[in-house]
């Protein structure tokens, strides 16, 4: 019995080794992270959501609000604008696709605020989202605005081309659009609007800015993230519960 007992001591030892660093990266202190680790956090954790962002179609506001079909001068007759069609085309004036079907983009919405994606980050570039510890909520989505379009890393002023013409690739009218149209939801709670909306042009980063006046806590269970990018809508599910850090909340 002793012989046999200790024969597969060591491969109990060694299991219990092997378990306890396989665990996700965000059970144990951010020092013991290895690069992949970081990556790991950063692409495919709790604070990750990869959506897709689906081009909004007008008949869906009247299913939801359950308003009547527009009569004619409504619906874009006799010179009037149907009142439910995307007003602007700050998105680029994409529509359907030839066969006829809403397209879509993939968008990678992911909790920079929550200090796991901060550790990673500052691993990997070396710094993390500008503002994520001042004490917000940060929601950053990367792949819905293309790198270079806008030409300010999220300046709202307004200037002009020599010819006194508005530049097309100001952010402003997109930034204020991101404001109002972006919103947390905690189940259970009443929704939270943004205090801050910032581009990073060269990489088309987009950081949202919630402010933290009504915590976010576990019996909340999930918040889901909303907002609209001219003709695209993002929706991103997060799951409170699983959103620790060692153990403790992370937002």
């Amino acid at each position: 019995m002793t012989d046999k007992f200790t024969a597969v001591l060591p491969l109990v030892l060694v299991f219990a080794l092997f378990s306890a660093s396989s665990g996700d990266p965000w059970d144990k202190d951010a020092a013991q992270w290895t690069d992949q680790d970081a990556q790991l956090v950063l692409t495919d954790s709790p604070w990750v959501q990869s959506v897709e962002a689906e081009m909004h179609d007008p008949r869906d506001d009247r299913e939801e609000y359950s308003a009547p079909p527009p009569a004619g001068e409504r619906a874009g007759m006799a010179g009037q604008t149907n009142p439910v069609a995307p007003s602007g085309r700050w998105d680029g004036g994409v529509g359907r696709n030839s066969m006829g079907s809403l397209p879509s983009l993939p968008v990678t919405v992911r909790w920079d605020s929550a200090l796991p994606v901060r550790e990673a980050l500052r691993r990997v570039s070396g710094s993390e989202t500008q503002g994520a510890s001042s004490g917000d909520y940060v929601i950053t989505l990367t792949g819905l605005i293309p790198a270079g379009r806008y030409r300010s890393a999220g300046r709202a002023d307004a200037s002009s081309n020599s010819d006194g013409a508005s530049d097309k690739r100001n952010p402003e009218e997109m930034l204020e659009a991101f404001m109002s149209s972006s919103r947390l939801l905690p189940r259970g709670e009443a929704p939270i609007a943004p205090s801050n909306v910032r581009l990073d042009s060269a990489s088309g980063a987009l950081h949202i800015f919630f402010p933290r006046t009504r915590p976010i806590e576990a019996k909340a269970k999930e918040v889901v993230f909303v907002t609209r990018f001219g003709g695209f809508k993002v929706r991103a599910k997060f799951r409170v519960k699983d959103m620790r850090y060692q153990g403790k909340p992370a937002l």
